[in-house]
């Protein structure tokens, strides 16, 4: 074992002197015994639960990564349906208002044509104050020729005969 003097105060005792060389020595020699230990003697950490927490949290990030493009894709579906929806509901609302629009004006045609015909008749009644006599006669004539007819039917003369035999 060899002491290195260099680095030791050349002014002090020997025995102050040797016993500084001796400490740096062993300062060396226990610095350089660490560094010399066969990494093999020690205990090998376990680092496994790493690699598997890893490996679960890439599988849980994959996972992650994956439900959120399905919602994407369940969103992006969505706006398009809702679309399509929105579009449809529209364009019935616009044949609905077409409809009432139409509805509206044969409603206004039926209405200024029943004042049409009002005023002609009320115009008609001013003019013929007559005719409701005339009408009258009509229907008695009328009624009388219906009595004759079907008295004079022959399936009628055949019913009376059975009643009376």
């Amino acid at each position: 074992m060899a002491i290195d003097l260099s680095k030791v105060e050349p002014l002090g005792s020997k025995s102050v002197l040797l016993e500084q060389a001796l400490r740096r020595h062993r300062a060396q020699n226990q610095a350089e015994e660490f560094n010399s230990i066969d990494m093999e003697d020690m205990v090998s950490p376990d680092f496994e639960w790493l690699k598997d927490d890893k490996v679960a949290i890439q599988s849980l990030v994959k996972q992650m990564d994956a439900s959120i493009g399905q919602l994407a894709k369940q969103m992006h579906d969505l706006e398009a349906v809702s679309e399509k929806s929105r579009d449809k509901v529209e364009k019935e609302q616009q044949l609905l208002f077409k409809q009432i629009r139409t509805l509206n004006s044969l409603l206004k045609k039926q209405v200024d044509i029943f004042a049409a015909v009002e005023r002609q008749m009320s115009d008609i009644e001013i003019k013929n104050n007559n005719l409701i006599p005339q009408v009258g006669i009509g229907l008695i004539s009328g009624l009388m020729s219906a009595v004759t007819i079907l008295a004079t039917a022959p399936w009628l003369s055949v019913l009376i005969e059975n009643l009376r035999g």
